[in-house]
């Protein structure tokens, strides 16, 4: 019998199962939000890396294979969350990243300035394990 098993939850097992243990880059410049919500993503079986700006995001994006990158859509510095993800999509190395905007703004408009800045999808906060897990498994839209 395996001991590592057993000393891993049964929630965290099904977990790591069903996200297929993607690999998530989260853009969050608030640093307690970013500890708290990047642990609870760990606990659901998502490896994650956390960048607190978007140049931060964009080396780190371009250093290690990331399957999604959660990016809040206010950041300091010279570029916003929008900016972030037209730069990705710009690059032929991460055009291919499952983009998706974490914001407190979910209004029809917010959506579409997500959607025209290169994000697949925006999730509103506060965020909703479920509608993440929803969001990730459903993967990137077509083009």
């Amino acid at each position: 019998m395996d001991t590592g098993e057993l000393e891993r939850p049964p929630a965290a097992q099904h977990a790591s199962m069903l996200t297929g243990s993607k690999r998530i880059l989260l853009v969050e410049d608030d640093l307690h939000v970013a500890e708290t919500f990047a642990e609870l993503l760990e606990l659901e079986g998502y490896r994650v890396t956390v960048a607190h700006d978007a140049a931060e995001a964009l080396k780190q994006a371009r250093r290690q294979s990331v399957d999604v990158v959660l990016c809040d859509l206010t950041l300091p510095g010279d570029m916003d969350g929008c900016g972030l993800a037209r730069a990705c999509r710009d690059d032929p190395a991460l055009r291919r990243l499952h983009l998706v905007a974490v914001s407190g703004y979910d209004r029809p408009e917010d959506r579409r300035r997500a959607r025209s800045a290169g994000f697949d999808d925006l999730v509103g906060k506060p965020v909703d394990l479920d509608r993440i897990h929803a969001v990730i498994s459903r993967g990137r839209s077509a083009e």
